[in-house]
């Protein structure tokens, strides 16, 4: 090998591993972004007090991040690419029934939240008013989720399964908001109850739980 291969191969490998670090560095701040703006909320969240909750120079914040609300949709973007994944996925469900369709997306959505934490508290309290960023989040992430259960849920009717007395625009947000509900009430069901919403069987009997109660109002007196 000649010493300018040499030296360009150096390069390269030294180039990849600083953006490899570079890649680290920005995941490290959005993770942590995730939790304060879980905690404090947009107005409540500044781009310092993320920089020094991650232990990074408040310029590198700006090298990567143009502004809070950058931030903030990257933020949600990382948090919720799971769910992006997890709606790609959703042409495996045209092999089931729309009810046990409907069963596997309510699983799926309180496992995802299980694993994200910040996330059902983060979208209590974004989601209280309407700004730019609650259509943006809505938009992208909320109502293809909302519309899928929709669509089984109208495939349902029309097979006679699930009851057509009830309007979707509640059912649906019903099914998401309970599934959200358990964890952002964990200090509550905590001190109540003594249960912590991060262990599995926890998660698992209020899967359980909000699939009963769902498909027992959802389906019509011959499908109970």
């Amino acid at each position: 090998m000649s010493a300018a291969s040499s030296r360009r191969g150096g390069k390269l490998a030294k180039s990849t591993e600083t953006s490899q670090r570079g890649a680290a560095t920005r995941d490290a701040i959005l993770e942590t972004a995730i939790d304060c703006f879980a905690r404090s909320g947009y107005e409540g969240t500044s781009m310092a007090a993320v920089a020094r909750s991650a232990g990074v120079a408040q310029p590198l914040m700006h090298y990567y991040f143009t502004s809070k609300d950058d931030l903030w949709r990257a933020a949600i973007g990382k948090a919720f690419s799971e769910m992006l994944v997890q709606q790609e996925m959703n042409h495996e469900l045209k092999e089931l029934d729309p009810v046990s369709a409907l069963q596997v997306l309510i699983r799926r959505h309180i496992s995802f939240l299980a694993r994200h934490p910040n996330v059902a508290p983060l979208l209590a309290s974004e989601t209280q008013f309407a700004t730019d960023r609650v259509h943006w989040l809505t938009d992208t992430f909320i109502a293809p989720l909302e519309n899928h259960l929709a669509k089984l849920i109208k495939l349902g009717q029309q097979e006679g399964r699930i009851r057509d007395d009830l309007p979707l625009p509640f059912v649906t947000r019903f099914i998401v908001g309970s599934a959200s509900m358990f964890f952002t009430t964990g200090a509550l069901m905590e001190r109540m109850y003594d249960i912590d919403t991060a262990d599995p069987d926890a998660v698992e009997n209020y899967t359980k739980v909000a699939i009963d109660l769902t498909l027992r109002g959802l389906l019509t007196a011959e499908q109970r």
